[in-house]
């Protein structure tokens, strides 16, 4: 699915008006049933709330009126807040009109709204076309729906918060509990900086011309099962073992040998034929013993890995889980990473970016398609601090160019930097697995589909998705406080099968 900007989206409802032979009221309409549908669907009684609408003077505002004529008819206790303005737009006007001048409340920046308890506000004041902060003549209403007892619902974006120019976090924005955006997602609703102001959202299908959309050229992407399902390799009656690959997971030290076993049971149950380990000695029973599948090349050394006396011809290598940054590790890693092949199907993770970070000469030994997958700290080792999350994209596209890398930034929405510029953001995961090892499942994950054949790309993101599908088919069976990393292992099969049967 396309990310699109407000130039783009501006552009596929005036052909979306065209083409259907529709006017942009028709569209309001159809967009503010399509809402009133989630609400329903979402919140059973919002028919027994007391439900606030606060509507701007634009196409944003004429869409809460909208959606108040269609409450009442259903029944709900609604009240309606407008913004007293001298002009608005027509199809503002004419919802105003249709729902009369005795359901409407105009209020001005400076007033005060009472907002009953447990009630549900919805916010249609800015859409999609804002693209600069809210002065602070509007912190006084923003700040009274923000401490609200209230379920907030903001309908394309959180007002304040524009789809993709960076705002300030102090300055005014609603903090909104779901935001019910149309068609496609938009970059801010996705960024972490902003996590406080989008709690969730919803893309709702209001029916915009598909041609249009598909003419759209943008390098912003959102993974949905549609856009990845193509991906999972296909299985033949005349497999063998070898057929998917042989995949080295290289790391563990001394305390850390889980990082490894999460790291090669998550390969396996992700379908490359074999799998080895590269760990120091004192592993080896460890590993035999509770992952008897996988097979073991032990380093000489016993509690770090110092020599790295590992094949360099398997099928994918992934290494750095568990790994360390002792002196002899970081040597011996020096070593074997030069040794690889131009074309070696290489992953990195944990303590081998923290040693890419520290030996930066490095990162030009690095084989062609090589994915790095950092959480955000280990990111700022490799590209430097951030003032926002524009910023990190910046430099995080920057980097991948520049070393031809596949950058895997670790997060709500992971993000797949392509050394092309694309950018790919996930939509499975949840923050239950915001907890320790679900990195070292990834990294099996993506080392796993490299040793299937996969490109890097198509690795990364098939890798990410499956990662959170899993992660959200574990969080239905054990909530988000208990979910632990082999807890997403186990429900991979789910996963797989969810994508098979689309």
């Amino acid at each position: 699915m396309k990310i699109l900007n407000p130039s783009q989206l501006k552009h596929v409802d005036e052909q979306t008006i065209a083409n259907q032979a529709i006017s942009s009221w028709d569209l309001m309409q159809r967009a503010s049933a399509t809402v009133v549908a989630a609400l329903l669907e979402d919140h059973p009684d919002v028919l027994e709330k007391q439900v606030y609408i606060l509507c701007g003077k634009g196409n944003n505002g004429g869409d809460g009126l909208a959606i108040a004529g269609l409450l009442k008819a259903l029944g709900a206790a609604v009240e309606v807040y407008l913004v007293d303005a001298e002009q608005y737009s027509p199809d503002n006007v004419k919802n105003q009109e249709k729902l009369g001048d005795n359901s409407i409340h105009k209020f001005n920046l400076e007033d005060r709204i009472h907002f009953e308890d447990d009630s549900m506000i919805l916010d249609c004041l800015f859409g999609y076309g804002l693209n600069t902060a809210l002065s602070s003549r509007w912190r006084s209403i923003i700040d009274q729906i923000n401490t609200a007892s209230a379920v907030r619902i903001s309908v394309d974006m959180p007002s304040g918060l524009s789809c993709e120019t960076h705002i300030a976090e102090d300055s005014p924005i609603i903090k909104a509990d779901k935001v019910y955006t149309f068609e496609v997602p938009k970059l801010n609703l996705m960024l972490p900086e902003y996590g406080e102001f989008v709690k969730s959202f919803r893309i709702l299908d209001i029916g915009l011309d598909v041609d249009a959309m598909d003419e759209q050229e943008t390098n912003m992407h959102y993974l949905t099962a549609d856009s990845v399902k193509s991906l999972v390799p296909v299985r033949s009656k005349f497999s063998h073992k070898g057929t998917f690959g042989h995949a080295l997971l290289i790391g563990g030290s001394y305390g850390k040998m889980g990082a490894v076993l999460l790291a090669s049971k998550a390969a396996l149950r992700t379908g490359c034929g074999l799998v080895s380990v590269g760990i120091p000695h004192c592993g080896t029973t460890i590993v035999q013993t509770a992952f008897p599948e996988a097979m073991v090349f032990a380093d000489t050394a016993e509690l770090t890995l110092r020599d790295f006396n590992f094949p360099t011809d398997l099928t994918a290598i992934g290494m750095g889980v568990g790994m360390g940054t002792d002196e002899l590790t970081i040597r011996g890693f020096a070593i074997y990473l030069q040794s690889l092949a131009e074309d070696a199907r290489l992953v990195l993770d944990a303590d081998a970016l923290n040693i890419l970070a520290q030996q930066e000469s490095l990162l030009q030994a690095l084989p062609s398609e090589t994915i790095l997958s950092p959480h955000p700290k280990e990111l700022s080792r490799l590209i430097g601090a951030w003032d926002n999350d524009y910023e990190k994209l910046s430099k995080a596209k920057f980097f991948a160019a520049e070393h031809q890398v596949y950058l895997i930034i670790k997060g709500a929405n992971s993000v797949l930097v392509c050394p092309d510029g694309n950018l790919f953001f996930n939509s499975t995961g949840n923050p239950g697995m915001a907890t320790g090892g679900t990195g070292d499942v990834l990294t099996g994950i993506l080392t796993s589909l490299r040793a299937q054949g996969l490109s890097a790309k198509d690795a990364a993101v098939l890798g990410i998705y499956l990662h959170g599908l899993a992660g959200d088919f574990a969080v239905k069976d054990t909530g988000e406080a208990s979910l632990i990393a082999s807890d997403i292992i186990d429900h991979l099969r789910k996963a797989f099968q969810e994508l098979l049967d689309n």
